[in-house]
């Protein structure tokens, strides 16, 4: 205790106070954790704007790559797509169309503008692909994102995504997980996409997992 020449507030003429209470080791480790929390935050901010930019800037080079393959017919478009291995069924279904419109166009039949733009830019979807060291893609398109998961970048493609499947090929960059990829494309995936062979449960902690069907913890 230390003498105050001030009267105490509660004591009237008590000429005595205790001392002020120096920052323990607690309220600097409080300090700590609020300072590092605002940094995670603004951290978090900036790799989600950089990521935002990443993804556009990949769409741009991908719209860009498509002009320029778009020059080329669209019968030999289809060939360079069957020399990397595509089946007529999923290019028709990455492109939105029915087999036999595929075989009409290889024939050399008329086709629309807009659907010629769009072999073009899966071509160069595989271009950009081989970039990332994605070897033959056709194949690598085929293979789910996750193994209890139904879902393949083919279906990524057949629903517009292209984005997130450069994501997923530049994943060894951290670009983005596949938990994040599905999370994305749908929400629900644990529940809407699982393989059949698989189920969901709840373990111990309330936590929902994956696991075979018939498996028992």
């Amino acid at each position: 205790m230390k003498t105050d020449p001030r009267p105490s507030s509660t004591t009237g003429g008590n000429r005595y106070r205790l001392a002020d209470i120096p920052a323990t080791a607690a309220r600097k480790t409080r300090a700590l954790v609020d300072q590092v929390d605002v940094l995670f935050r603004e951290t978090a901010e900036l790799h989600g704007s950089v990521q935002d930019n990443r993804r556009d800037a990949l769409l741009l080079d991908l719209d860009d790559r498509a002009t320029e393959r778009a020059k080329a017919s669209s019968q030999e478009a289809l060939r360079e797509l069957a020399d990397h291995g595509f089946a007529w069924r999923d290019i028709a279904r990455i492109l939105d169309v029915s087999v036999p419109a595929v075989n009409k166009w290889r024939k050399g039949e008329g086709i629309t503008g807009q659907n010629r733009l769009r072999i073009a830019r899966l071509l160069a979807l595989l271009d950009m692909l081989e970039r990332q060291l994605v070897a033959e893609p056709a194949s690598w398109l085929e293979i789910p994102l996750k193994r209890e998961v139904a879902l393949t970048p083919i279906t990524l493609l057949a629903a517009g995504r292209y984005d997130l499947v450069l994501e997923y090929a530049g994943t060894n960059t951290g670009a983005g997980s596949v938990e994040s990829i599905l999370n994305e494309f749908d929400p629900d995936w644990r529940t809407t996409l699982m393989d059949d062979a698989f189920e969901t449960f709840l373990d111990e902690d309330g936590i929902v997992g994956i696991r075979p069907k018939g498996t028992r913890s």
